[in-house]
């Protein structure tokens, strides 16, 4: 032990050392030894493609697609069923749907117990803007958010939509 600590010792100001610095030509930017590498830029160009527009609207973010759902009638499983077994406390209630007949129907049978438990619906599957807007305009009072699914779909082994997802389970 007193060798490992002798040893240590005699290592410490070997490590404490502060990085030396070779080179230093001043700090002079690199940037004009890349500027001649640069793709020439066109008038009306984006510049970074990966920029944000000024102005967003929900248009930009059509169609949604969540490619592990499809209308439909689900098999829940017991672990999920909206039985009074599965507790997840503090769950905001949720609702998928998407912009068929079907999940339609179901979103306008379901409105009044929608609106009691203040779900918030995803709108998993939308091709257009107008679309969604007559979803919206069934009940304006239940937020329908554009949104894919496919995770939430993953994690919860569910495959078809509509359904309510609540704190006590999964129910269509």
């Amino acid at each position: 032990m007193k060798k490992l600590i002798i040893l240590l010792s005699l290592l410490l100001p070997a490590v404490s050392y502060a990085a030396e610095v070779i080179a230093d030509e001043g700090g002079e930017s690199a940037l004009r030894f890349y500027e001649p590498i640069q793709p020439v830029i066109e008038k009306g160009d984006v510049v970074n493609s990966d920029m944000m527009p000024p102005v967003f609207h929900e248009k930009d973010l059509l169609p949604i697609v969540s490619h592990l759902m499809t209308p439909g009638k689900i098999d829940i499983p017991s672990r999920m069923r909206n039985d009074g077994k599965v507790k997840m406390p503090g769950m905001q209630p949720l609702c998928l749907i998407g912009d068929d007949a079907l999940s339609e129907d179901w979103f306008r049978q379901k409105l009044p117990e929608l609106k009691k438990i203040a779900a918030t619906c995803l709108v998993v599957n939308v091709q257009q803007y107008e679309r969604l807007q007559q979803l919206r305009n069934i009940d304006n009072s239940i937020p329908l958010l554009p949104v894919s699914a496919d995770d939430l779909a993953k994690r919860l082994k569910i495959v078809h939509y509509p359904v309510l997802i609540t704190d006590r389970g999964i129910e269509q």
